[in-house]
This record gives structure tokens, C-alpha cells and sequence, in this order.
């Protein structure tokens, strides 16, 4: 999962958003790890989730971390001034992204992983503006 995040934070630019579904314990903050890693952030990762929102400022552009986990919905996050975060050059992933709703960004990245016994699938959904990033030369 390190991997696979690491090959997607070097693609990733400022004004990305990257959307992780996944079950508790599928292995998203494993990959903003490796997004972290990818962007060159120094600093060392951690779930969110009792703090909220963790930053990152020491690779090539910010990293946002946020898990609204434990919010109740949209409004809430209103409250702790996420859509501040969307107008920051910076880089924001999303874990439990269903609990935005209609804060939800247009054209995110979308990452669904699911654990199937021992394996992880994981489906990653680019926005149109980001798949030119994936085209190679």
C-alpha cells in the first residue's frame, strides 16, 4: 500500500483530492503514507481520526490529512473549517469520504480498497484533469 501511495503522491499536484473508502483497518492511512512519501514529506504519518486533521508541510506541496470518522456529516465539518482546506495549494486526502456529503469536491481522486480474506483490491477512480498525469510519453 506504501508503494502504490508513494507512485500516486508523485503524480499528485496542488488542488488534488484523493477520496479512501475502505472498511477499518483496509489499509488507507497506509497509503496516505505512501501519498506522503510520494510528495516527499519528511514528516511521519498518523490516522487522524482523534485529532481530525493532521498537515503536512515538508514535501514538495502540503499534504491535508483528514478523517471525519467520528463527525456526524457535513456540517460539523463546516465547524472545523474544512472548506478552508479547499482552497489551499495543497494536496487533501480523505478518509470516510461518504461523511462530506455535499461538501464532497468535484472531481476527486477516488480510491476504493476492500479486504477480501487476505488481499486488498483496490479501485482507483482518476478525475479526467488528472489522467493525462498517467499517460506516458
Amino acid at each position: 500500500m506504501v508503494d502504490l501511495g508513494a507512485a500516486l503522491g508523485r503524480l499528485l499536484h496542488p488542488g488534488d483530492v484523493v477520496l479512501l473508502e475502505g472498511q477499518l483497518g483496509a489499509g488507507k492511512t497506509t497509503l496516505v503514507q505512501g501519498i506522503a512519501k510520494g510528495l516527499g514529506c519528511t514528516e511521519p504519518v498518523t490516522s487522524p481520526t482523534f485529532d481530525l486533521i493532521h498537515e503536512y508541510r515538508s514535501g514538495r506541496t502540503p499534504l491535508i490529512h483528514i478523517d471525519p470518522y467520528r463527525l456526524q456529516g457535513p456540517g460539523e465539518l463546516e465547524n472545523i473549517g474544512f472548506c478552508d482546506y479547499l482552497d489551499l495549494p495543497c494536496v487533501l486526502a480523505v478518509e470516510w469520504p461518504e461523511r462530506l456529503g455535499y461538501l464532497t469536491p468535484p472531481d476527486p481522486c477516488r480510491i476504493a480498497i476492500e479486504l477480501r480474506g487476505r488481499t486488498r483490491h483496490v479501485e482507483i477512480r482518476y478525475p479526467a484533469a488528472m489522467a493525462h498525469r498517467l499517460e506516458t510519453p
